[in-house]
């Protein structure tokens, strides 16, 4: 059986013309439109143009309009269209009501609002408050719902599902030098509903263990200012692995402000620091080297003021899928803040997210940073204020999955002193496999070094590794994380490059 097809002539829109737009201009109509003058007719994509444009009003509280296109067949072969606007009422927000919030009270979620009661509906700011309300990381699920009440007023519902976030924090790890680590307290991340963070930590090791204790008000007195404070107590070392032992004892007074310029994605913090370190028990091969001009048994203040800028805009907190982190951090130590520590520090940081095919995440993650002492005449850059890198960064340093923790970095014989400048440079690719509790599996290759002078700094010598891992994000505990990581660029004792694969266990750390 044979058919014949007759397919007909081919149509091409002719003009398009515009009536009963009052909101919008002709031409930003026409910027929304998939199809132009001249072109083949394409009913599929001037559909998908009708439904931006329907979008466009809903945004701007418009629920009803609607666009109806009027066709007129010319020449035989030349299609114009007539789009008529009924552009409907302006509706407002009437109320907005809060629903399953069983222990988080109402006004920690009302108070992440952008979009309020008495305004036009504007479906950009419903979108940006649901995201304020999820990055606070307190619900399992965030979910609007609008209920047109008249022909101008819509009532919004916001349900969430509360989730646990407080964290009894019994921590574990394990690293190549100090062997297993440890973390016993707990972090209440909304306590008692208000919003507030309170924490409790001991941490220890065989060569490291620190006692810390801090509370965070995040809206003093119903601002969008945030004040906190912390106290600690940190021994680091043993003779045989640093030369010395220091023992940290100070707090920290932290003030910070939500911003609106340049956007509201930012905040700005200052942290102010004091506290006192004492050096001891040197062994006979570091005092004779003593590379930093240390003096045993001599109490030596610090008192530093840090700044940090931060623009957060992140989809959610534990899989974020897009947006990103951009941290800069300066810190004054000394100089007209007094103390026997005298330098400056920055660190500049980024994390990009972007959604890839289905649930693939992409994250590239960047790492910078820079430590000089404010003169010649002053004390060097105290060893634990330089930048170590290595093994997950459990203790000190900045993580480097495939080598071992402090190995990266300038040494004094078998003892790492830090250095001056660091930078690293991380791609992850992420794939969900639960979404509550969060799980997911990961696969890395990223790059990092310290060097001890800024003259000296090289992005392109780094160390380099690849692995795979995968996190779990458990109630009461926090984040199980473990990773496997290839060291491309280890050594062996004749200097000949001897990659290894090395595992990174982490256990009730959020990140």
């Amino acid at each position: 059986m044979t058919f014949k097809v007759d397919e007909g002539p081919v149509y091409r829109y002719g003009q398009f013309t515009w009536n009963g737009n009052r909101l919008f201009t002709e031409e930003e109509l026409r910027k929304k439109f998939r199809v132009e003058e001249g072109e083949k007719y394409n009913r599929v994509e001037f559909d998908r143009s009708l439904a931006d444009i329907g979008s466009m009003y809903y945004d701007r509280g418009y629920i009803y309009a609607a666009v109806n296109p009027v066709e007129t067949v010319r020449d035989s072969q030349v299609v114009d269209v007539a789009l008529d606007v009924a552009e409907g009422s302006e509706f407002k927000v009437n109320q907005i009501f809060v629903a399953g919030n069983t222990k988080t009270k109402e006004k920690v979620i009302r108070r992440e609002l952008v979009l309020f009661p008495g305004e036009t509906f504007d479906v950009s700011k419903l979108r940006r408050s649901i995201r304020e309300v999820t990055i606070l990381n307190y619900f399992a699920s965030v979910v609007p719902d609008v209920v047109p009440v008249t022909e101008n007023l819509v009532d919004l519902y916001i349900n969430v599902e509360e989730k646990s976030t407080d964290q009894a924090n019994v921590s574990a790890g394990y690293s190549q030098r100090d062997n297993f680590i440890g973390s016993v307290g707990f972090q209440m991340n909304n306590l008692l509903g208000n919003g507030q963070q309170f924490g409790l930590d001991w941490s220890f090791g065989q060569q490291y263990h620190s006692f810390s204790v801090s509370f965070t008000e995040p809206w003093f007195r119903n601002t969008r200012t945030l004040l906190g404070f912390s106290f600690f107590d940190t021994h680091r070392g043993r003779s045989s692995l640093y030369g010395f032992n220091e023992d940290i004892i100070g707090g920290t007074v932290r003030v910070g402000r939500r911003l609106r310029w340049p956007d509201d994605y930012f905040r700005l913090d200052y942290i102010y620091r004091l506290d006192r370190t004492r050096y001891s028990d040197f062994t006979d091969e570091y005092e004779a080297a003593n590379p930093r001009g240390l003096i045993q048994g001599e109490a030596r203040i610090s008192s530093g003021l840090t700044q940090i800028i931060t623009r957060d805009s992140r989809n959610e907190a534990e899989f974020p899928s897009l947006g990103s982190v951009n941290t800069l951090r300066t810190e004054l130590t000394g100089g007209p803040l007094f103390g026997d520590d005298q330098f400056f520090k920055a660190e500049l940081g980024t994390q990009w997210y972007t959604s890839l095919m289905k649930d693939l995440v992409f994250l590239s993650e960047t790492k910078t940073g820079v430590v000089e002492q404010l003169s010649n005449d002053s004390r060097d850059v105290p060893t634990f204020d330089r930048f170590i890198m290595g093994d997950a960064g459990l203790t000190a340093g900045v993580p480097l999955r495939g080598y071992t923790e402090r190995d990266i970095g300038p040494q004094s014989g078998s003892y790492p002193i830090g250095g001056k400048t660091m930078f690293k440079q991380s791609f992850e690719l992420r794939y969900p496999i639960v979404r509550n509790p969060t799980i997911y599996v990961l696969g890395f290759a990223e790059g990092g070094n310290v060097w001890s002078r800024f003259e000296d700094t090289n992005p392109g010598d780094l160390k380099r590794s690849v692995g795979i891992g995968a996190r779990l994000f458990m109630p009461f505990i926090g984040m199980i994380g473990l990773d496997y990581g290839y060291g491309i660029d280890n050594y062996d004792s004749r200097g000949i490059r001897s990659g290894q694969w090395l595992p990174h266990f982490q256990f009730g750390r959020t990140f």
